[in-house]
């Protein structure tokens, strides 16, 4: 019997998390389920495993979340401002799922583009969501996914996002981090301001704030930093060159954050480029730093801070990162 559990819902995740163990020691969540199932049947263990869904979810027997974006279902864009949507999900079997995306009052792919987007499996990259530039805050802008199974068209999860209209824009972004070297992956955390009248925060919760990256570029490797056989055979007269030759384009993800309640929002920086053939052509062992600027943007078209990332792959293999205003 379960003596003491009281139960709450964590809307992070979806999870049941319990506060208290259950007498019989079964872990809490386990004897509720368990005692639920007994007296009520697997139906209603269904009804409160989908309660326990944060809001703008709706879950059926289908496909878990990997990552859904933007995290907040209430976010408050600008006219004129591009949205990166994204959902990814997490079964056996992705074929048998496809991606449906619809909205009222927005667009997808392009300003002028469609209202619905469908997309074989479960991860759909990148979805761009423009707002129309008319949109003054009045009627409804939405965003739906539904995740439908393909065999027998049901649909197994949806995702809503409702949209606001931004009141006023931020000026400042400030990383709570210092700018020297940290291990990879790094998180970083940045302040969104600054505080208005009448000084009640949050001042920005909701707002949606875009990241745009440029390029990589080797910032201290030149050409007398290959070995000259092979600076050479290949043509590597300037740093330009050298960066073009040993490195792609940069074809990483960008999104939108949110801010949240504290007027915050959170980056991470995980990956680095493939550099091991430079590594072998280097005249000498070094240290190589690849550089990567980045833009945050809360009014569509102007930047509300710009930052260098730079990765630093140490001469024993090993990478850190290092992230600057700029």
């Amino acid at each position: 019997m379960l003596t003491r559990a009281r139960v709450r819902a964590s809307a992070r995740g979806g999870r049941v998390l319990a506060t208290e163990t259950g007498g019989d020691g079964l872990h809490p969540t386990h004897a509720l389920l368990l005692g639920l199932q007994r007296e009520a049947g697997n139906a209603a263990v269904a009804s409160l495993v989908r309660s326990s869904r944060g809001p703008g979810s709706s879950v059926s027997d289908g496909p878990d979340p990997v990552y859904v974006g933007p995290f907040d279902r209430r976010p408050e864009s600008a006219p004129g401002e591009r949205v990166i949507m994204e959902g990814s999900f997490k079964d056996d079997s992705p074929g048998d799922y496809q991606l449906e995306w619809s909205t009222t009052g927005g667009h997808f792919l392009a300003p002028d583009g469609p209202t619905t987007l469908t997309q074989p499996g479960l991860s759909s990259g990148n979805v761009n969501f423009f707002v129309p530039t008319a949109w003054n805050g009045f009627g409804t802008m939405q965003v739906l996914l539904r995740v439908r199974k393909r065999s027998d068209g049901s649909v197994a999860r949806s995702e809503t996002w409702n949209f606001g209209i931004k009141l006023r824009y931020p000026e400042t972004i400030t990383q709570q981090e210092g700018g020297g070297e940290r291990d990879i992956p790094a998180r970083y955390h940045y302040t969104i301001g600054p505080a208005v009248v009448p000084y009640a925060a949050p001042y920005y919760e909701h707002q949606s704030i875009l990241e745009r990256f440029e390029n990589w570029r080797l910032a201290n490797i030149g050409p007398d930093d290959i070995a000259e056989p092979y600076r050479d055979a290949n043509g590597l007269a300037t740093a330009d060159a050298v960066s073009q030759h040993f490195l792609a384009d940069y074809n990483g993800s960008n999104g939108t954050f949110t801010v949240d309640g504290k007027d915050e929002i959170r980056d991470k920086h995980t990956s680095y480029p493939d550099l091991r053939r430079l590594v072998r052509n280097l005249a000498v062992p070094k240290d190589v730093e690849v550089t990567l600027p980045q833009t945050y943007e809360a009014r569509p078209g102007t930047p509300l801070g710009r930052y260098v990332i730079t990765r630093i792959r140490k001469a024993d293999g090993t990478w850190k990162v290092r992230k600057e205003a700029i």
